[in-house]
């Protein structure tokens, strides 16, 4: 997703009055994750770099978990790809596990000497 190349001034205030009003409700969900997990009196220069990125996770995962409770409630505003969620650590995960069978495969298949002696290194 990218900034477009607005066609007015004016498309070009709705977009930073909409991005000024969702930044600040996801702000909002992060502060509240991070006084509930460390306590109001944190603050984010406190917190170690993995800290912030469970803040940030946790409030992404529950945001859209309110997002979908909501909808559930509310099926005027469902969209067609609602369904569609990825979370940034499941999916870089997923693409890390994706690309290590790929390699190991590869390995097997074209290099079955040095796969079988790797192989053999992990069980003992």
């Amino acid at each position: 997703m990218s900034i477009p190349d607005f066609q007015s001034p004016e498309h070009q205030q709705e977009f930073e009055q909409l991005f000024e009003k969702k930044a600040t409700t996801y702000i909002n969900a992060m502060n509240k994750v991070k006084d509930m997990m460390y306590g109001p009196s944190t603050t984010y220069s406190n917190l170690p770099g993995a800290c912030l990125e469970v803040v940030q996770s946790v409030a992404s995962t529950l945001l859209y978990d309110v997002e979908y409770a909501f909808k559930a409630e509310h099926p005027e505003y469902k969209k067609d790809d609602d369904e569609i969620f990825i979370p940034y650590k499941s999916f870089k995960e997923n693409v890390a596990d994706a690309m290590k069978e790929a390699l190991d495969k590869h390995d097997t298949w074209c290099h079955p000497e040095s796969s079988l002696a790797f192989h053999q290194s992990d069980v003992g």
